[in-house]
């Protein structure tokens, strides 16, 4: 199966806690037959899930895409048994991973309708920075200490991209044109792994893209 959502890959889909051992689907062609997903989200967050829960159900719904909220534990659930779109399953894992990384619900919900989003794990995750690239963990926690200055609403409106970046969560979520997801990944990879300032990119980036802008100026 291919863990790729529009073109994204991310290498942690599969540690995702899925049971595929229900019914088959009634689409042969669907790359997952019956998937249960289960992620849990912070206590801080439920006021903001509660709000936007019907519109989150009733969206999924048209996927052939069941939901839950457990109150009690702090869990999300997405069941499928009949996706209608073959790859709604796979777009929905991106929606519980962003929903649990505090992204405002009705801005995840767009990635079931073909917004490109990056997961990018900072952290020992499957995948994540540190794990790939053998940090230390005295150095991850000063480094996510220099990503925390990050200053995003500048980078978002370079890169047109939606960016979430929370202290106590090992991820940074984007979503938005690939081209400028890619910018993000950069800034945060080469804060974590190779410990440069991300205020200092950024600042970079701007330079950059005020000189292309004075370039094409010249040329009118």
């Amino acid at each position: 199966m291919n863990n790729k959502v529009n073109g994204v890959e991310d290498p942690s889909v599969n540690h995702m806690e899925t049971d595929k051992s229900g019914p088959p689907a009634s689409n042969e062609d669907s790359p997952i037959d019956y998937s249960i997903l289960l992620m849990p989200f912070r206590r801080r967050s439920t006021t903001d899930l509660q709000e936007a829960w019907p519109v989150l159900e009733s969206s999924l719904e048209e996927y052939g895409i069941s939901c839950e909220l457990d109150m009690d534990q702090f869990f999300i659930t997405f069941t499928t048994t009949r996706a209608k779109d073959p790859y709604a399953i796979l777009n929905s894992r991106y929606l519980i991973r962003l929903l649990a990384a505090e992204v405002p619900p009705r801005q995840a919900l767009k990635v079931m309708y073909g917004m490109p989003c990056y997961l990018i794990y900072t952290g020992y995750h499957l995948g994540g920075l540190c794990s790939k690239f053998g940090i230390k963990t005295d150095k991850y926690v000063s480094r996510k200490k220099l990503l925390m200055t990050l200053p995003i609403q500048e980078l978002e409106k370079l890169t047109s991209c939606s960016i979430y970046l929370r202290p106590n969560n090992d991820m940074v979520a984007a979503m938005g044109p690939i081209k400028g997801l890619k910018l993000v990944r950069s800034i945060v990879e080469d804060c974590i792994v190779h410990n440069m300032p991300p205020a200092h990119r950024v600042k970079r980036l701007a330079n950059y893209v005020q000189a292309i802008k004075g370039v094409e100026a010249l040329r009118l």
